[in-house]
Order: C-alpha cells, then sequence, then structure tokens
C-alpha cells in the first residue's frame, strides 16, 4: 500500500521532495495535482515504472507515449527542439495549462530511450512538482489519473477525481506515493498545441487562454 501525504507547494517540504525523488528513482509511481487534475508520473526512462502506469490506465494505447514533465524551458530544450521564435511563445505560456507538441532533438532516446520524433512537454504552476522534477534531474512522464466511480446522491458517476483521498482509496494499492496539497481540483484538461510546424495550432482545446499563442478557439 502507498502513502497518502499532505504536503505543501509554496514553499515545497524538503523532506516530501526527497521522499518523491527516492521514489522517482527506485522505478516508483506518484500520484500529485498537476494544476487542472490529478496525474500518474514516474521516471520517464525507466520502462518498470510505465508498465506500472499503463497498467494503472489500460485505455491508454501503449503506442502513445506519455507526456513530459519538465521543471523549465531550458529542461525541455534538452529533449526538444526549441527555436527562437517557439521560445518567445513558450515564456508567455510556461508555467501554465499548456502541453505543447515538439520535434524531438537527438538527446531524447539516448537519455530517456524514447525514439519519439514528436514530444508533449509541460511546465507546471505547482512549485511543488517544478521542484521535485528540477532535483530528479531529467522530466517524468505524466498522465492524468482516470475517471472513477463517486458515489453520488443520484448514483455512482464516472467522473475525474478532484480530491486526494479519491485518488488514495482507488489506486493506493498500487502506487507507491499519493502528494496531496488538500485542496479541490477541477479535473480539466490542458489546452495541447502543436508547434512541430512553426506554426502554432490547437489539437485540444482546454484549460488555458490560447490567445497566449496568437490563437483563438
Amino acid at each position: 500500500m502507498g502513502m497518502h501525504l499532505y504536503t505543501y507547494d509554496d514553499p515545497p517540504a524538503e523532506r516530501d521532495v526527497s521522499r518523491a525523488v527516492r521514489i522517482l528513482s527506485d522505478s516508483g509511481v506518484l500520484a500529485y495535482p498537476n494544476d487542472l487534475n490529478w496525474a500518474f508520473g514516474c521516471d520517464a526512462a525507466s520502462a518498470k515504472a510505465l508498465d506500472r502506469i499503463y497498467m494503472l490506465k489500460p485505455t491508454h494505447p501503449r503506442e502513445l507515449p506519455f507526456s513530459l514533465l519538465c521543471s523549465s524551458i531550458s529542461m525541455a530544450a534538452e529533449y526538444a527542439v526549441i527555436d527562437n521564435a517557439s521560445y518567445r511563445l513558450l515564456r508567455k505560456a510556461w508555467p501554465g495549462p499548456f502541453t505543447v507538441l515538439l520535434n524531438a532533438t537527438r538527446q531524447l532516446p539516448r537519455q530517456l530511450k524514447d525514439k519519439r520524433r514528436v514530444v508533449g512537454i509541460r511546465i507546471p504552476t505547482s512549485n511543488l512538482l517544478r521542484t521535485i522534477v528540477e532535483r530528479f534531474g531529467q522530466p517524468i512522464a505524466t498522465t492524468s489519473v482516470p475517471t472513477i466511480n463517486l458515489k453520488l446522491p443520484q448514483g455512482a458517476v464516472a467522473q475525474p477525481p478532484k480530491f486526494g483521498y479519491e485518488v488514495f482509496e482507488t489506486y493506493g494499492h498500487a502506487i507507491d506515493l499519493v502528494l496531496d496539497l488538500g485542496g479541490e481540483l477541477p479535473g480539466l484538461e490542458s489546452t495541447i498545441v502543436d508547434l512541430t510546424s512553426g506554426h502554432p495550432t490547437i489539437v485540444r482545446p482546454g484549460a488555458g487562454d490560447p490567445s497566449l499563442f496568437s490563437l483563438e478557439t
């Protein structure tokens, strides 16, 4: 059984950050509030850890890689091609609720054993998550927690979990740590923006202002 840990975002608790980094380094799986929704995360270079998340989310196609959570644009630039025009856009959008599709660099397969040509990257607003990723030293693979059956007055309804205790009750047996900031999340998805061609296009509308990319919904 994993641990359900209430912690802090600003400033992050050093002990909790160290615990999360140890778990990632040992091919463990975390659950955390990813600004908009609850998400699973693991070492993106660990096949063992990735398999654990695929088992937790069996509807996610195995051939579709998870997004990467980075701590900064500098870290993102190690794994994705970010030219001057893209950099100007990303400075306005990150940290924020945008997953951006970028062409992968040659560093990606070397560091993460991942041969995909396009990589989806997010930089979260959460100081806790950025600190964990920075301390870990490389991106972590991330994906939203699936909907769960919530017992509501009108009966069981499948909805994204909004509280940490819901994630722990459902998945605590199969993950190592639930990091909980104590608040309720809206259960929204990030906006996915494709920058691979140099001209931003929206792949999936979600949270966030698309005008930051000079786009409209």
